[in-house]
């Protein structure tokens, strides 16, 4: 029901109630990435190196526009970027190991949170801890002895897979007309 005191039950009065916010006008749309399944670091390098860095110092949503329809318009296809148009992005990544066996593997690659983080020129994905399966659920519960409510949230709300526990891509991604599926694939 409308809160405005002049509002009638019959809605004859001049006043609007749709809600629309200069970010839904200009196109600032958001979405949370979530998949079960690490990044294969290769291909993540590879993603990672046809990142678009922006050219301007601060914000300008006029300026951003026609920068991602020029970007658009000049790129194709394969070598487009599926992050023209993204602001900021944030969140958790899980990374597969590339060297599986021998001296040089990086099997640590699957006990390893990276946190991703990104906001206009700046990225960075950096270590950021261990997922709490890789200690397995007995010592998990050790180091919850005081706080079970804690321990039964975490495996109840981030134990994604039985296989995996808690490991997983979750990363938020904020930008002007930004494009969900190209982003995902």
């Amino acid at each position: 029901s409308c809160r405005d005191p002049s509002c009638t039950e019959d809605h004859s009065h001049s006043h609007s109630h749709s809600r629309s916010t200069s970010t839904t006008n200009l196109g600032i749309s958001n979405f949370v990435y979530k998949s079960s399944k690490p990044f294969d670091a290769r291909k993540l390098q590879r993603l990672l190196m046809r990142w678009p860095i922006p050219v301007m110092e601060e914000l300008n949503l006029v300026k951003l526009s026609e920068e991602i329809e020029q970007t658009k318009e000049k790129a194709e296809a394969e070598t487009a970027s599926p992050f023209v148009g993204l602001l900021r992005s944030k969140g958790f990544a899980w990374i597969a190991p590339t060297v599986l066996e021998g001296p040089f593997n990086d099997l640590e690659r699957h006990d390893t949170v990276m946190y991703w983080s990104h906001a206009g020129k700046h990225f960075g994905l950096k270590e950021a801890g261990t997922w709490w399966a890789s200690m397995g659920k007995a010592a998990m519960k050790q180091v919850f002895k005081g706080n079970m409510d804690e321990y039964e949230r975490i495996i109840r709300e981030d134990f994604v897979s039985g296989e995996w526990g808690d490991r997983r891509q979750e990363i938020v991604f904020i930008g002007a007309n930004i494009d969900q599926k190209s982003i995902t694939e």
